[in-house]
């Protein structure tokens, strides 16, 4: 399951998910979002527009679930990077990681 915290940015926007570079949905702001995937490794990326998160690869064992995190980057004092952060880095403008 990929949970996304809620925050300032983005936050009348969804995030595309996008598992082995498709499509599979989209999560909104402190929404879930929830699939199946085979057994083996995959990769994940969210996207919003021309910008996105890391690229998250991952092995998904056979009937289990994976606990998934993302928001946005821009958070307290960086929100004033984001022109910056548009220009220089646009796959920086998203987190992704496992859950802790």
């Amino acid at each position: 399951m990929l949970r996304r915290d809620s925050g300032f940015m983005d936050f009348t926007r969804k995030y595309k998910v996008l598992i082995d570079g498709e499509e599979a949905g989209t999560i909104g702001n402190g929404g879930r979002f929830e699939t199946e995937v085979e057994a083996g490794s995959h990769t994940l990326q969210l996207r919003i527009d021309w910008c996105s998160s890391n690229l998250l690869e991952f092995f998904a064992p056979e009937g289990s679930q994976l606990g998934l995190e993302c928001g946005s980057n821009l958070r307290g004092r960086n929100i004033w990077k984001a022109s910056r952060l548009l220009d220089e880095a646009p796959e920086a403008w998203i987190w992704l990681r496992l859950a802790a």
